[in-house]
């Protein structure tokens, strides 16, 4: 078997070197077990191990081809890799080369300002410390010290906050588990240049970052029990998030604590934390922040009206579901005020829209990008701009809360319904507001009547309410006294007087339980 020679000592010094690097998380880790063919279940450390030890083996056994696909994976899988070993100079044929400032960046390399005992020099935007870049031979350096050079914290990304710099070092929080301790910063706006123009764009702003971690993408995590002070004021901010929420907490900030003017004042963060079992890693950012308008504005994804129709009408042609018309409200449902810029998310299977201004402001605050509406995982990237209810907004008043959507994705606008009484029916009730209540008469039979609407003429036509005493469930009939007493007029009521002003009620007569029908005598 073909074993392509014995591996070349510098390719296995490097292999082992990266390996054991702090930089490989557990996940590329497994993904090397896996495709060389070892277990990838264990810790860490486990995992490492595994992986020095094949690479032994394959020296041991002068095995070139199956350490050539180690190599391989390793080119593969860890991005930095070719980076690494250039500059670690492990390989022979390698010089090592000053970094490269990355073209994103914007910002010149950190200058060193203060005490860098706690501190771990990782910057992204160039080397750390201002100091003359120093490649490390072998070992004489600690394994991870590269990494650390070369790399900054990485924050998961956030569309709210566009890191564009780091101020001075990044801070440890060593472990307190009993007692309180306090992290002080120096920050003076003359020691770093890019700050000089903080004043004149407002949406530059210094921000307090804090990880839990220093290894992979870090979620700002501040501890439990924290307060951070600024020139002896206390900043008030929430540095914990939501409850039972990892990764919504939000970065400090503290540019309207700092004192800006002079440039050469020096101003005092103070940090105390107390009960951590871990290390935390404080550091503060240069950030763009822009404005909501701007991220709205940023939403370039269109969801066409015409696939909106055709998903209503496939919906309504499917067999399994009766097709039955649907109300879509106009309104949001986070501000209850009317859309303004309908969206959802692509993966959203609704046609109900949010409006993206209220979206991003709740998202601000404590981000997790969930739809309010069925709660799928809607990022920044997803949002798009709905426009068959971009259309029906634009067709319809501001005073339209909903529209009915039929199967066929047709939208009608609700209109105000009329409700009209048949004349027939128009003695079944009667209007409160021309409500009469006819004086009692004194009859033989001493019938009472019943409330009816006043009418001009000999007679009024009153429909009684059927009583205990009437037989056959039907009103009885009687004939009008003959008397020649003649009948008062009926008591006019006005029912908009108030009970101060209402006069008071004549005592009530006894109710005999006969009812009366007045009409024209026959």
């Amino acid at each position: 078997m073909d074993r392509a020679g014995p591996p070349p000592n510098d390719k296995v010094e490097a292999l082992k070197a990266v390996a054991k690097n702090a930089g490989v998380n557990k996940t590329q880790l497994q993904s090397l077990c896996a495709v060389n063919g070892l277990p990838k279940t264990g810790n860490k450390p486990d995992l490492v191990k595994r992986l020095v030890d094949a690479i032994q083996q394959c020296v041991a056994r002068g095995d070139g081809s199956t350490f050539n696909t180690f190599y391989n994976s390793f080119e593969t899988i860890v991005p930095w890799f070719h980076t690494f070993v250039a500059n670690t100079g492990l390989l022979q044929q390698s010089k090592p080369q000053p970094p490269q400032i990355p073209q994103t960046a914007i910002y010149p390399p950190v200058q060193n300002h203060g005490n860098t005992s706690n501190s771990y020099a990782m910057a992204s935007y160039g080397v750390a410390n201002g100091s003359s870049y120093n490649a490390p031979k072998g070992v004489s350096r600690p394994l991870d010290w590269y990494n650390q050079q070369r790399h900054d914290f990485q924050f998961k990304p956030s569309v709210f906050y566009e890191i564009q710099y780091r101020i001075g070092d990044v801070r440890e929080c060593e472990p307190m588990q009993q007692h309180r301790q306090t992290v002080s910063i120096k920050l003076r706006i003359s020691d770093h240049p890019q700050l000089s123009n903080i004043g004149n764009d407002p949406s530059l702003r210094i921000m307090m970052y804090c990880a839990a971690g220093k290894n992979g993408v870090q979620d700002i995590a501040f501890p439990y029990q924290s307060e951070l002070k600024v020139n002896g004021g206390e900043v008030k901010a929430n540095l914990r998030g939501l409850k039972n929420k990892p990764g919504s907490t939000r970065p400090v900030d503290i540019t309207d604590s700092l004192r800006l003017r002079p440039n050469t004042y020096q101003n005092n963060i103070d940090f105390t934390y107390a009960l951590t079992r871990e290390p935390y890693y404080l550091v503060v950012y240069l950030c763009k922040t822009p404005t909501i308008e701007e991220l709205v504005s940023r939403i370039t994804k269109k969801i066409r009206a015409e696939s909106v129709v055709t998903e209503i009408a496939n919906k309504a042609n499917d067999p399994d579901v009766v097709a039955t018309s649907q109300v879509l409200s106009l309104k949001c449902p986070l501000s209850y005020m009317r859309l303004s810029k309908p969206c959802r998310g692509l993966n959203c299977g609704h046609i109900q829209c949010f409006d993206a201004t209220s979206y991003l402001q709740l998202q601000e605050q404590g981000p997790q990008w969930l739809c309010p509406i069925c709660s799928k995982s809607v990022p920044f990237d997803q949002l798009a701009i709905d426009e068959y209810a971009q259309g029906i907004l634009e067709a319809t008043p501001k005073t339209v809360e909903q529209v009915t959507i039929e199967p066929t994705g047709k939208w009608i606008e609700p209109g105000a319904e009329k409700v009209t009484v048949p004349d027939s029916a128009e003695a079944s009730f009667v209007d409160d507001d021309d409500l009469y209540v006819s004086e009692v008469l004194s009859a033989a039979n001493h019938g009472f009547s019943t409330p009816g609407r006043s009418t001009t003429g000999a007679s009024t036509t009153l429909i009684g309410t059927p009583m205990n005493g009437s037989t056959g469930g039907t009103p009885s009939l009687a004939k009008s006294s003959n008397n020649n007493n003649k009948r008062s007029a009926p008591e006019v009521i006005d029912l908009t007087l108030s009970d101060d002003d209402e006069p008071p009620r004549p005592m009530k007569r006894a109710n005999y339980g006969i009812n009366t029908y007045y009409g024209s005598n026959s």
